[in-house]
């Protein structure tokens, strides 16, 4: 058997263990993020997540919720899926569809904002023959992740313990 020996520290240092720094602003330039999109293995979907330093923690931009630059090529579908979190996209280039629920497909542009409640069944068409459909996507991912397992919010299967 394993050993799972856990520790003991005092209430003290767990309260101050909560008293985050806060967190501080960031700029992330369109040219920097135009360049990481190119160094992409080329893919029908590029999702490139801010972050505010180079770990994977610094990718929650604000506590529970993560910000993110997704693109569709021309052409691509995102087929229709369903999770435990939210996400509002903020549409900045291209055009396409969005199916949402049981609803009819909505067309879709630039300056649209899409709310996808947690659980709703959503997808995306790229209908452009020659631009990127670009969405802004932020969602509550990290606060869900924390909340419960996240490989089964996923479709993932858990590893065994």
């Amino acid at each position: 058997m394993n050993n799972v020996q856990g520790a003991f520290f005092s209430y003290k240092n767990f309260r101050q263990s909560l008293d985050r720094q806060p967190i501080k602003p960031r700029v992330w330039k369109s040219a920097e993020l135009g360049d990481m999109r190119q160094a992409l293995e080329a893919s029908d979907v590029d999702i490139v997540a801010l972050a505010h330093d180079n770990t994977v923690e610094g990718c929650q931009l604000t506590p529970g919720m993560a910000v993110s630059m997704q693109w569709l090529v021309p052409g691509s579908t995102l087929d229709g899926h369903v999770h435990a979190w939210w996400h509002l996209f903020i549409i900045q280039s291209g055009s396409g569809a969005l199916s949402l629920g049981d609803a009819e497909e909505v067309n879709i542009g630039p300056g649209d904002v899409l709310l996808v409640p947690a659980w709703t069944r959503h997808g995306f068409v790229n209908t452009s023959t020659t631009e990127p459909l670009a969405m802004l996507n932020l969602s509550n991912m990290p606060q869900m992740a924390l909340l419960s397992n996240h490989a089964a919010n996923v479709g993932l299967t858990p590893r065994p313990l």
